[in-house]
C-alpha cells in the first residue's frame, strides 16, 4: 500500500500540508493538562518563572494554555506553515504571544528567559546527539541563571510498543489522511509517512516523511552532565514519577547554574 500511495502523491518539506490539518489530527491532545505539568516542573525546580519560550511551539496551541496560566509566552518553530497558523490562532485570541521562524539547534533572543520548553518529542527531530547538544548550548544562552529548560522526548518503548506497524485513516468534508508508521530498531528512528488528500477541485495528494531519531536516556543525560545545567529530574509522562526506558514519553528537568 505504502508503494502505492508514493506514486500517487507529491513528496514535500515535513509539516508544509500537514500544518493545516495539525489541529485536527491532534485533537486528541490535552494541552491544557500539558501546561499545568509544565507549571508543575517549573515549581519542582524552585525558580520563579514569568516569562516562557517554546522552541517548538507548532500551531501554538501550548502556548496559548501557558498564557492561560499566566505566563508570558514567546515562541518559534522551524517550519514555516506551522508559525503561519499559529500566528492567525494567536491573532484570534486575547493573548499576546510573538512567534516567528527559526531553528532550535540555532536560534537567537534578545533577551534571556525564565523557562525554555520544547515539547511533544520535538527533540527526537535531531538527526543526532551532536544537534542536541547544539540545542542545548542555545538554551542556555536564552535562559537566565538559574532558569529551567523542559523538554520531553519518546522512547524506544513507545516505538516499538505502540508505533512498530500503526496505520490510522480518517475523512472530512474537506480534506482526508492516511499516517503508517513504522520503526526501524537498527537504526533507532521513528518514521511517520503522511498522506493528505485535499478536497478543492485537485484532489491532489501530499506525501510527507518524517523521521525521529530514538535516543537513550542515558545517552542525554551523558550530554547534559557537562553542560551549564545541573539535572534535577527525569520524569515518567505527565507524572513526578522516575522516567524509565519502560515509559512511553519522558520529561527531562534541568536547571542553568546560578554561577558559571
Amino acid at each position: 500500500m505504502l508503494s502505492d500511495l508514493l506514486q500517487r502523491s507529491q513528496t514535500v518539506d515535513p509539516y508544509s500540508q500537514l500544518a493545516t490539518v495539525y489541529d485536527h489530527l491532534m485533537r486528541h491532545v490535552n494541552y491544557r493538562q500539558w501546561a499545568i505539568h509544565l507549571r508543575r516542573l517549573f515549581r519542582r525546580a524552585d525558580f520563579q518563572v514569568r516569562e516562557v519560550l517554546d522552541i517548538s511551539c507548532g500551531t501554538g496551541s501550548l502556548a496559548l494554555e501557558l498564557s492561560h496560566l499566566g505566563f508570558g509566552v514567546f515562541g518559534f518553530d522551524m517550519s514555516h506553515t506551522m508559525i503561519e497558523v499559529a500566528r492567525r490562532k494567536l491573532v484570534a485570541s486575547t493573548y499576546d504571544v510573538p512567534v516567528w521562524v527559526a531553528s532550535m539547534a540555532d536560534f537567537g533572543v534578545r533577551h534571556a528567559f525564565h523557562a525554555i520548553v520544547c515539547t511533544y518529542d520535538s527533540l527526537n527531530y535531531c538527526s543526532s546527539l551532536a544537534v542536541c547538544s547544539a540545542v542545548l548550548e542555545n538554551v542556555a544562552r536564552a535562559l537566565k541563571p538559574g532558569g529551567v529548560f523542559v523538554f520531553d522526548v519518546s522512547t524506544r518503548h513507545n516505538s516499538k510498543t505502540n508505533f512498530q506497524n500503526y496505520y490510522d485513516k480518517e475523512r472530512t468534508d474537506h480534506f482526508k489522511y492516511i499516517r503508517q508508521s513504522y520503526f526501524l530498531p537498527k537504526e533507532n528512528k521513528q518514521v511517520n509517512e503522511f498522506f493528505v488528500t485535499y478536497f478543492d477541485g485537485s484532489h491532489k495528494t501530499f506525501h510527507e516523511h518524517h523521521e525521529q531519531k530514538i535516543y537513550p536516556i542515558a545517552a542525554l543525560r551523558n550530554i547534559i552532565q557537562p553542560t551549564v545545567f545541573e539535572l534535577i529530574g527525569i520524569f515518567d509522562g505527565f507524572s513526578t514519577m522516575p522516567g524509565s526506558e519502560t515509559s512511553d514519553r519522558v520529561h527531562f528537568l534541568i536547571k542553568k547554574k546560578q554561577s558559571i
